[in-house]
């Protein structure tokens, strides 16, 4: 163990360089100190321990625990506004939109399971105006899948008589729900499990509207 947050700098890196690869290290650190503990039973001792520094070392890359939950929180965020964009600069019609919206955000959450497993379990542990902002992005979040979900209705492409509410909340449901269940054990490629999600859930959404509506016709 080191005492030195300049010990493991590498030959001829930049500090700069250097001390951004040290925080990326804390950071994941932390998500797999979070995602075993839990956020409330970790320590700043236990990151330290699992990065290989003193404890008085590791505040040379942040001021509280806090913090490193914000890093982890902020990599989310990024990744889910990278995924919109990418949805919505498609040139395809709505359905397929939302078709690629599912499969990429599958996709990204099976390949960083602890990451996404620490940002749904323990975000609420921020405190002020970084609990705030985490609600209001989280309200944007699902404003965008509504709005693709109106798009893919006014296009004709599932029921005009769909509830944008419940169907937004479906389909973050099945996104979402998905790091819960997976077993990296089974063997099944992370792709194939996206696409399968993407289908069966667009497939739901384009059907016949549900048991009730059959109901009330027959």
């Amino acid at each position: 163990m080191t005492d030195s947050p300049t010990h493991s700098r590498a030959k001829g890196a930049s500090p700069r360089k250097s001390r951004d690869r040290r925080q990326a290290e804390v950071t994941r650190a932390a998500v797999d100190v979070f995602s075993r503990k839990g956020y409330s039973a970790a320590s700043i001792q236990d990151i330290a321990d699992k990065v290989g520094v003193l404890k008085g070392s590791l505040y040379y890359y942040i001021d509280s625990k806090e913090d490193l939950l914000w890093r982890v929180v902020e990599e989310v965020h990024e990744h889910w506004s990278e995924i919109l964009a990418e949805t919505e600069d498609l040139a395809a019609e709505p359905v397929e939109r939302i078709h690629a919206f599912i499969k990429l955000q599958v996709e990204w959450y099976l390949n960083n399971v602890d990451t996404v497993n620490v940002f749904f379990r323990e975000w609420q542990y921020l405190s002020g105006e970084r609990l705030k902002e985490v609600r209001e992005r989280r309200r944007r979040y699902e404003t965008v899948v509504r709005d693709l979900l109106a798009s893919a209705r006014a296009a004709g492409d599932v029921s005009p008589e769909l509830d944008l509410r419940y169907a937004t909340r479906f389909v973050l449901a099945a996104v979402n729900a998905v790091p819960d269940w997976y077993r990296p054990s089974d063997g099944e490629p992370v792709e194939a499990i996206a696409t399968a999600n993407a289908d069966m859930t667009v497939g739901l959404l384009t059907g016949t509207g549900g048991f009730s509506a059959r109901a009330e016709r027959s």
